[in-house]
């Protein structure tokens, strides 16, 4: 399913910086992999069960123990400690975060109408750990990543509907990240943001071409 050598990077790598959220960085790779259309083919074939928190979807563990993904998840702990931690302010127990040591990865799906969103999923959120990770792997448009700054007092998010696209509602929008096929994107999980769905979701779309990302989280 998950052959040896799937998660092989393209060579020739290189990362740069884009700002958000009052001078922000989110990290970008592009063109990561050098068989992404493989990889969702392979992530799309698993069994996928609800996800915890509020993630308004599905989730797939990564496989465990592939030579090819646990080279990537070293190399890219190691980037993430030597070039973007020393961007953020991250503080934990008053103090700055300067290391992290470990990784974890999974396949997530958005597949849920926005009928269906439960009252937490209807707004913008702060993930549990400070850095996260995504790697876009669709073709088709299937949005984004935004960036949201609040602005007042939020409205209840039990008087909201669909999932949130726009400034309104307490919340501004305050970027974005374009969602490149084969992009990864290292952003602060800090700040409130929202996965950017769009109309597809309403249709049986969300069933037959999911909108697919391989997420990362850093401990």
């Amino acid at each position: 399913m998950f052959e040896s050598d799937l998660f092989q990077l393209r060579p020739g790598l290189s990362f740069r910086f884009e700002m958000i959220a009052d001078g922000l960085p989110v990290m970008l790779i592009d063109d990561l992999y050098e068989r992404p259309d493989e990889i969702r083919e392979a992530a799309l074939s698993v069994d996928y069960q609800p996800a915890p928190f509020d993630y308004p979807g599905r989730v797939a563990p990564a496989p465990r123990d592939n030579p090819s993904l646990n080279r990537f998840l070293g190399e890219l702990l190691a980037l993430v400690n030597s070039q973007y931690l020393p961007r953020v302010p991250i503080a934990a127990d008053g103090k700055r975060i300067t290391n992290f040591i470990r990784m974890h990865t999974d396949f997530a799906l958005v597949d849920v109408h926005p009928d269906d969103l439960r009252t937490p999923q209807r707004g913008p959120h702060i993930d549990p750990i400070p850095i996260f990770g995504l790697v876009y792997l669709n073709r088709e448009e299937r949005g984004g990543t935004l960036f949201f700054k609040r602005v007042g007092e939020p409205v209840s998010a039990s008087q909201k509907q669909g999932y949130q696209t726009q400034s309104g509602d307490g919340y501004e929008l305050c970027g974005r990240i374009e969602p490149a096929f084969n992009r990864l994107a290292i952003y602060p999980g800090f700040v409130h943001h929202s996965a950017e769905i769009g109309s597809w979701v309403e249709s049986e779309e969300r069933f037959t071409s999911p909108r697919l990302t391989q997420r990362l989280m850093f401990f």
